[in-house]
């Protein structure tokens, strides 16, 4: 009785055995691979009628699969180090060609706001420099008819005191002896210069109506008093003259001072104009090289961006490849290792499911 049991066991086992064979050499042979390495491996077993020469195939397969795989994983090392390299050079770059962006926007915004001022200035300026020339001719213009002015006045004081000296010569001359008669014509021309200067006119009126009674009567006290008056007379021209001449030397010192004022201004305003000119021209440069730069930097920044969007995509791709292919070669291998183990541990179950494959 127990024989029979042991014995029924053990039949349960090997129709187990079989059954789970040909479940996983069904599953096997349901993938591509699987399916063709197990129709090399019908082929072999049908023609040699062992599985000694499959047996090799097969590890040399295993073999090639593990190559491959070594072989890859050098690959991918060295393109991931490639990747990290440019990815990091890429970055570098690009961090650079911002920096280098953003400083063009600044030095091109400082210097248009500079030359905004600077142009304001130079055109203030050159209304300074314009008034300063309009003040310059019209004090100049002041100065000169002063001077004229002068020069007319002290001429007729210079007129007015010789006619008094000459009318007191005149009267000094009667007064030591000489008759009118005498003295008549040089009295007349005396008379008649006198009356004719017109600035003087009526300061000499009491001299010409005291010389006009000389001529009708000549006696020491009009005499004395005549001369009194003229010296009198001739005592306010020069202080008259005096004043006048202190009154243009201090407009003329003035005058000297102002001008050489206004030139040092003049020059201190036109030196700046040139300046300001130069500084216009300097921003003008600066704008223009700070627009050239940033276009040259943007637009390597815009390529290093694309290159370095294509090395990414690039690096995706091999580390997929990568992955996909290793998941591949590790599902073959397994493949081959599952059919390796069947054929050396359950080579007559492997033999009769592929037998009955077709």
């Amino acid at each position: 009785m127990y024989k029979l049991i042991a014995l029924a066991l053990i039949v349960s086992s090997v129709f187990a055995v079989q059954k789970d064979t040909k479940t996983i050499l069904a599953e096997i042979d349901a993938d591509n691979f699987g399916n063709s390495i197990l129709s090399t491996v019908q082929m072999y077993l049908q023609a040699r009628g062992n599985a000694e020469e499959i047996l090799v195939l097969l590890n040399q397969v295993l073999a090639g699969l593990v190559d491959d795989q070594n072989k890859h994983d050098n690959v991918i090392r060295v393109d991931r180090a490639a990747c990290t390299r440019i990815v990091t050079d890429l970055e570098n770059s690009i961090a650079y060609h911002t920096a280098q962006v953003a400083a063009n926007v600044q030095m091109r915004e400082d210097n248009e706001k500079a030359l905004a001022e600077a142009e304001n200035d130079v055109r203030q300026t050159i209304q300074d420099i314009e008034s300063n020339e309009r003040t310059f001719a019209q004090e100049e213009a002041n100065r000169n008819k002063a001077h004229e002015t002068w020069v007319r006045k002290n001429g007729e004081h210079d007129d007015a005191i010789a006619a008094v000296d000459e009318a007191t010569k005149l009267v000094q001359h009667l007064s030591l002896g000489a008759t009118f008669a005498e003295l008549k014509p040089k009295f007349e021309a005396v008379q008649k210069r006198l009356i004719e200067n017109e600035s003087h006119g009526a300061l000499f009126q009491p001299i010409v109506t005291a010389l006009t009674e000389l001529a009708t009567k000549v006696d020491q006290k009009a005499i004395q008093r005549i001369l009194q008056l003229l010296s009198q007379l001739r005592q306010q021209l020069v202080e008259a003259r005096s004043v006048l001449e202190d009154t243009e030397n201090r407009q003329a010192q003035r005058w000297v001072e102002f001008s050489t004022h206004l030139s040092n201004e003049h020059n201190r305003l036109v030196d700046r104009k040139n300046q300001l000119e130069q500084s216009i021209q300097t921003f003008k440069t600066n704008i223009d090289t700070a627009t050239h730069f940033y276009e040259v930097h943007q637009l390597e920044l815009e390529q290093a961006q694309e290159t370095l969007d294509a090395e990414h995509e690039w690096c995706e791709l091999q580390e997929n490849t990568y992955s996909f292919q290793s998941s591949e070669r590790t599902r073959q291998q397994e493949i081959l290792e599952r059919i390796l183990e069947h054929l050396t541990e359950k080579l007559t179950a492997t033999s009769q499911y592929l037998g009955g494959r077709f």
